[in-house]
């Protein structure tokens, strides 16, 4: 009962309740079927014989064909009615109408979903099912496996609706013509398509142009690509050819520079702004600026963790390396392996910033000079010097100067034992023992 009075439309929304009698008055309200339905449903329920009754309640509402009996549920024309009234209401015609072709289709022009009560033969029929993907692209969901499988009827089907593609399967969404007619007609239909495809640009550009929501779906690399971002919001591309725009934007979101026009691209000024923000927005500029050696001392001065994207050839500068940790001595870190053993560049990186001993060359790490000079700007970086030096007691005791005995062990225990002597007051008339070797 309830599903043959549940309305094929969405009801009005009910009032607004205040009291908690009221608000349970108002979900009945809500609940309770449109006049028409009502008045379909007890007019059929009169007398569910009567084939004039039966005609008029179900072009009023399909599902009234739940209450009729057998012999009219059995009746083309009242079933005719009521489906195409409500195509949900093929659920309740006999076994031999559900298996009619023209019926079947009448009811899915009314609502696709329909075709779930068609039986197996008909969904596994190639001409009816051809029938019903030209009506409605989605019916494709409940055709049979081996219909599903057919590439002509996919074709047709996400030519019709392309969200379709959900229901292909996997070899067809990996299939670059099904998926480009797929995407041609519902963009973000791209969200089915296999990763290669959903990496490919001209199949990404045509979902995009069809809706822009399809910017979501598309690969990583192509949803920070330019021209797809364009293609988004083609009314943006003057703005983002605006210099004055352009530096407002990217000093508080880097991230858009790879989306400017390439003229500001390749503009050390607007390029050192955005990485002033985010130093690792480097990773997308232009070669030829990270190859800049002023260039790269400007970002570097900004921030050092900017080095890190600086040309090969210029981490491999010593004279460069120097000139970044002489700001900051961490920048050692992104210089190449072979200045991190130049002994000049490590010393002045220490000098700097003791902690930057972590970046050092081993050999380095284990050079007493070295350690000592990154343990007078933090006396933690002995944790980063070599297992000798860091053992050392002169090292971590005396910052690497004479300790005051040369048997500093000895003398703990000799201390010691002269406070043991100490504590019998009766000794104390004799000499303290071992007085001839003390200190």
């Amino acid at each position: 009962l309830k599903l043959a009075l549940r309305p094929s439309r969405g009801l009005a929304p009910a009032t607004r309740a205040t009291g908690g009698s009221d608000r349970r008055c108002c979900r009945r309200a809500a609940m309770a079927p449109p006049d028409k339905v009502a008045k379909a449903v007890e007019l059929v329920c009169k007398d569910p014989t009567r084939r004039d009754y039966a005609l008029k309640s179900c072009g009023e509402h399909g599902r009234a064909l739940l209450f009729l009996h057998p012999d009219l549920q059995a009746d083309a024309d009242v079933v005719r009615r009521a489906v195409a009234q409500d195509g949900w209401a093929l659920q309740f015609a006999s076994k031999e109408l559900k298996a009619d072709r023209d019926i079947v289709l009448l009811g899915v022009k009314q609502d696709y979903r329909a075709l779930r009560f068609a039986p197996d033969e008909l969904l596994a029929d190639r001409d009816f099912i051809r029938q019903a993907v030209d009506v409605d692209g989605r019916c494709l969901q409940y055709a049979s496996e081996e219909m599903r499988t057919d590439r002509e009827l996919v074709l047709e089907a996400v030519g019709q609706c392309g969200e379709t593609l959900e229901f292909a399967p996997e070899d067809m969404r990996q299939d670059r013509e099904v998926v480009l007619r797929a995407v041609a007609q519902a963009g973000s239909a791209i969200r089915h398509a296999s990763d290669d495809l959903r990496a490919d640009r001209e199949v990404a550009l045509t979902a995009i142009a069809e809706n822009s929501v399809a910017l979501s779906y598309v690969s990583a690399d192509l949803a920070r690509d330019r021209e797809c971002w364009l293609q988004a919001s083609p009314e943006r591309a003057q703005l983002w050819a605006n210099r004055a725009h352009i530096w407002d934007t990217v000093g508080r979101e880097p991230g858009y520079l790879p989306f400017v026009a390439p003229a500001l691209q390749g503009d050390a000024e607007v390029v050192l702004h955005a990485a002033a923000t985010d130093p690792d927005v480097l990773a997308v500029a232009r070669e030829e600026l990270r190859a800049q050696r002023d260039f790269a001392l400007a970002a570097a001065k900004q921030d050092y963790r900017a080095f890190r994207h600086a040309s090969p050839e210029l981490v491999s500068d010593e004279q460069v390396c120097r000139r970044v940790v002489e700001g900051e001595g961490l920048g050692l870190r992104f210089a190449a392996e072979q200045v991190k053993d130049a002994r000049a560049v490590v010393l002045q990186a220490v000098d700097t910033t003791g902690l930057a001993l972590e970046f050092a060359s081993e050999t380095l790490r284990a050079d007493r000079e070295v350690v000592l000079r990154s343990m007078q700007q933090d006396r933690t970086s002995l944790t980063f010097a070599g297992e000798e030096l860091r053992n050392d007691k002169e090292i971590w005791l005396y910052n690497g100067e004479k300790g005051p005995c040369e048997d500093l062990d000895g003398l703990i225990d000799k201390t010691l034992k002269y406070f043991e002597w100490a504590k019998d007051p009766t000794t104390r008339i004799c000499p303290p023992p071992d007085d001839d070797d003390s200190d």
